[in-house]
């Protein structure tokens, strides 16, 4: 009797455990995105108040980005542009007319790039701009969203940890896992949970900017159009809830980290905390955000920190919310789309690079356009042309505008006229709406 030739069907099987290996034994990537976060509001960037000590552990152990510019000053595009590595003009999501847009599957795709790897994927947010009708379930395979509109979230930091962890331990582990927590308490209205409600408040405050501010649109507008005024008083309460907000869900982000150590997974997974946009309280004359690109607005935090990354190093020079695709691939090795000005931030970042920003969410005046070159910001109305220019290391609050330079005007020019990436679908904002009540079953 013959023998069999055994020699290719064992080379073969060596190759697929291999390749099983190397892929098993990839890092595992946690993105902890959290929404409505000004950077200099963290006890890391040198806030006043302790409000991040979970947070300034991993800027400490890891890479700190000292000068994170946002693509935008709300959540779905600047969501998408974490996700995808482009800015909202080439994605196209966000509300650029009286239209919504979600995600367009021509743009590079984080978590679908990871799930094409054998990657576990799971995401876990708390907003409806990042539901299925916007296209943010595109390649997890566990997708869990709850919230049913900008203003309003069912579910604090603690109980989406929780679930995270549930679904942590819940699939095999030996393959690497790719994940996604949102944490929108810093989002109004600021109401998180006692002690952390009344950590920084002045027990004398009797007005009615407390935890139930926000609730309603009109409260915010009504400031915004300079039908009412707050007191210094009344804004620094709502400074001090929102620093309670931040206070508690770093509590939460501290009792992520510890689960993972618990497990033995901190050192081989690669962590991300990075903030979507900020907030703004009178600064420029306006509460919120969505409405311009100034630095209380599109100043936000990121850390990266784990494999490749715990070095303990601070960047300094201006990067952005892009880059985080770029470096994220990188350091993991697979394939990916990486389209200009994105960078890989595990290198060295060179300076001089031009960071946009676009698609505002409501301004009167029309579409606006930010770039951030070093240390020189200009915001460019497109509809009347106008122009404001800072200088960001003379002038880092932006109160004093000056002559803008050329380069910068033309950058801008530039990037409004770069074509987008493919069509963005047409989201109908009220059905979603109606569709989230209905599944919370507030409606019929």
């Amino acid at each position: 009797m013959k023998k069999a030739n055994l020699f290719p069907i064992l080379i073969t099987f060596l190759c697929l455990m291999i390749i099983s290996c190397g892929k098993d034994e990839g890092p595992n990537v946690l993105l902890v995105l959290i929404d409505t976060v000004r950077a200099d509001h963290l006890s890391c960037h040198g806030y006043h108040r302790n409000t991040t000590p979970n947070i300034d552990s991993l800027a400490l152990q890891g890479t700190f980005a000292l000068n994170c510019h946002a693509q935008s000053s709300w959540t779905l595009p600047a969501m998408t542009t974490i996700l995808s590595g482009v800015s909202p003009v080439v994605h196209g999501a966000g509300r650029p007319d009286m239209n919504t847009y979600g995600v367009s599957r021509s743009i590079p795709w984080l978590p679908l790039a990871f799930h094409n790897e054998g990657y576990r994927t799971a995401a876990f947010f708390n907003t409806m701009f990042m539901n299925e009708d916007f296209g943010f379930h595109w390649g997890f395979q566990h997708f869990d969203c709850q919230g049913v509109a900008s203003g309003t979230s069912l579910r604090r930091a603690g109980q989406t940890v929780d679930d995270f962890l549930i679904w942590l331990d819940s699939g095999e582990e030996s393959k690497p896992f790719f994940a996604a927590v949102h944490c929108y308490d810093p989002h109004v209205p600021y109401n998180a949970p006692e002690p952390f409600r009344s950590l920084y408040t002045d027990p004398d405050y009797t007005g009615v900017y407390d935890e139930t501010w926000g609730e309603t649109f009109e409260s915010i507008i009504d400031i915004n159009s300079g039908i009412l005024t707050p007191s210094q008083a009344d804004i620094n309460n709502l400074i001090a809830i929102y620093d309670g907000e931040l206070a508690y869900m770093d509590s939460e982000i501290g009792k992520l980290f510890q689960e993972l150590r618990s497990r033995g997974l901190h050192e081989n997974t690669i962590i991300v905390v990075v903030g979507d946009h900020g907030e703004e309280f009178l600064e420029h004359g306006r509460v919120e955000h969505g409405d311009n690109f100034y630095q209380e607005t599109t100043h936000v935090p990121l850390i990266i920190a784990g494999p490749g990354f715990n070095t303990g190093r601070v960047i300094s020079e201006s990067v952005a919310q892009l880059d985080i695709a770029a470096t994220i691939v990188a350091a993991v090795g697979i394939e990916f789309t990486i389209l200009e000005p994105a960078v890989n931030l595990a290198e060295t970042v060179n300076s001089g690079r031009d960071i946009p920003a676009s698609g505002v969410l409501w301004r009167p005046e029309g579409p606006l356009v930010g770039i951030v070159s070093d240390n020189m910001k200009l915001l460019w109305s497109v509809e009347d042309d106008s122009l404001e220019a800072y200088d960001l290391a003379s002038d880092p609050h932006e109160m004093d505008v000056i002559e803008p330079e050329i380069s910068m005007i033309e950058a801008a020019e530039y990037y409004w006229a770069t074509p987008p990436l493919g069509e963005p679908p047409l989201v109908n904002y009220s059905e979603s709406v109606t569709r989230e009540l209905q599944n919370l079953g507030y409606i019929r």
